[in-house]
Parts: C-alpha cells; sequence; structure tokens
C-alpha cells in the first residue's frame, strides 16, 4: 500500500509542481512537505483530508484553510 507521503510526491512530479507550490496550496510549510513526503512524519487528519483533495481534484483547485472564528456584534454600541 502506498503511503499518503509517496502519493503526494508522485502527485507532485507528475503535475510538474515544485515543493514550495505544494506547500503553499496545503498550507503547510517546505520542510513539511519534505517530511511527509520521506516518510519521517504522516499529516494530521486536517491536512490529510486536504491531501486527498489535491490528489483527487488535480494541482489547481484552492484548499479551504482553517476556518477562521468571525464574532460579530462584539464591538457594537448597546442599543
Amino acid at each position: 500500500m502506498e503511503l499518503i507521503g509517496e502519493r503526494l510526491r508522485r502527485f507532485r512530479l507528475e503535475h510538474g509542481l515544485s515543493k514550495r507550490a505544494v506547500a503553499n496550496r496545503l498550507g503547510v510549510s517546505v520542510p513539511t512537505i519534505i517530511r511527509w513526503e520521506e516518510g519521517l512524519s504522516i499529516p494530521n487528519d486536517y491536512n490529510r483530508h486536504k491531501i486527498e483533495r489535491l490528489l483527487r481534484g488535480g494541482p489547481e483547485p484552492a484548499l479551504d484553510r482553517r476556518p477562521r472564528l468571525v464574532l460579530l456584534g462584539l464591538f457594537d454600541e448597546p442599543a
């Protein structure tokens, strides 16, 4: 069974993407991509999901970043 880091590397090379381009698309650092590809570490569930989306969708789709908390009305004047 091919590890996710191996799949990521194969995908990157087949699509002519640099490690930096993949890192930017996934919202991680280049050293993180290197560690995953070399099998020195494995992505957590959140990053694994982003990798799977990239592998399924090709090199173009923009991947969602972590959701940001939006506080609406926190600084509104009282009525």
